[in-house]
């Protein structure tokens, strides 16, 4: 018995740990000090009638209010709950990344802290599940939220079908069911700018499902995400799983290319056969040439994303890093952090 305190850091493999458990609920947590208590009540009573062995595993992504109390308060009450704490925060792709890979049971669920999905809603996907997918989404039915949200994430979902090619169900959502063997398949990956849903749906292609649940209010506090964190997210999926926009750079610099030999050739004609002043002929330059470098800085960035993102996976740095962990069972192997 007892807990570890010290500094971590994820391995790029896992592997598997003894005596698994039936079902891993995995809830991130950044300053959710109002949500937990409430959160945990009706989840642990949830499990409880559902009846498989069960873990709650909590992930502090560096919460600055009282959740880190609340969560050792809830670990030593309750032998089912495991808590992992971050040094730091790392966003809550990492925080679903340390998830997975701290896990134990052949299922996992994961599951927002703000209480927007109702935990009474986990026997639905898990049932589902246990059918022989790899992956059973919660997409929302009546979903709530400003319009400017709501019109965020349909769009966001849209274009990142269209341009990838990969659907992804509700991928706003962070209600999913996976089975073990595709939790395993997934710790393989490590990207530093990580987007998990657009991973589960490119893994799952084609073995995935989906069930209806309800969409509340948040039950406290506010959305972590801000416009642009939400920006971020899509460049990750973008930029992971295509190279499109890299293309695209080359695509419309072909006809741009046409379009200045035609421009200098109009130019030098009318300025030799008098049609144009000479300040005239000067302006028009200049802004021919403002043009296209803003489509050569704008193709730069583009590859720059790319060169930056490979910059970070060579550096090699670790993804997350791990301050604590409070469980019950004391194997070495998860309380120093090798999965």
């Amino acid at each position: 018995m007892g807990e570890d305190t010290r500094a971590t850091t994820h391995e790029t493999q896992a592997g598997p740990t003894p005596a698994p458990l039936a079902l891993s609920v995995i809830i991130p947590v950044y300053n959710e000090e109002g949500n937990l208590d409430h959160l945990y009540g009706r989840l642990s009573k949830t499990l409880r009638e559902y009846g498989l062995s069960h873990e709650i595993l909590f992930v502090d992504d560096g919460s600055t209010d009282q959740s880190a109390a609340i969560l050792r308060r809830l670990y030593e009450s309750d032998s089912s709950v495991r808590v992992v704490r971050f040094a730091r925060n790392f966003g809550q792709q990492m925080a679903w990344s340390a998830g997975l890979r701290y896990a134990r049971g052949e299922m996992i669920v994961q599951l927002d802290a703000d209480l927007q999905t109702a935990p009474e809603e986990i026997p639905k996907l898990v049932d589902k599940l246990r059918e022989g997918y790899d992956v059973v989404y919660g997409v929302r039915s009546g979903r709530v939220g400003s319009l400017v949200r709501r019109a965020g994430s349909w769009l966001m979902s849209n274009l990142l079908y269209r341009v990838t090619g990969i659907d992804i169900p509700d991928s706003a959502s962070g209600f999913t069911a996976l089975d073990r063997r595709f939790v395993n398949t997934i710790n393989l990956y490590n990207e530093k700018s990580r987007y998990l849903n657009g991973l589960l749906a490119w893994l799952s292609y084609g073995r995935w499902s989906a069930v209806p649940v309800a969409h509340m209010e948040r039950n406290a506090g506010e959305s972590k995400y801000t416009i642009p964190q939400l920006v971020a997210l899509t460049l990750n999926f973008v930029c992971n799983f295509t190279v499109m926009p890299l293309r695209f750079a080359s695509y419309l610099g072909w006809p741009l290319l046409g379009l200045s030999i035609l421009a200098l050739v109009w130019l030098i004609s009318a300025y030799a056969l008098g049609f144009l002043a000479e300040n005239g002929s000067i302006w028009i330059l200049v802004a021919t040439l403002s043009f296209f470098s803003a489509v050569q800085l704008i193709g730069l960035g583009i590859l720059g994303e790319y060169v930056g993102r490979m910059y970070r996976e060579v550096r090699d740095q670790p993804s997350f890093v791990v301050r604590e962990i409070l469980e019950h069972d004391s194997r070495a192997d998860i309380k120093t952090g090798r999965v």
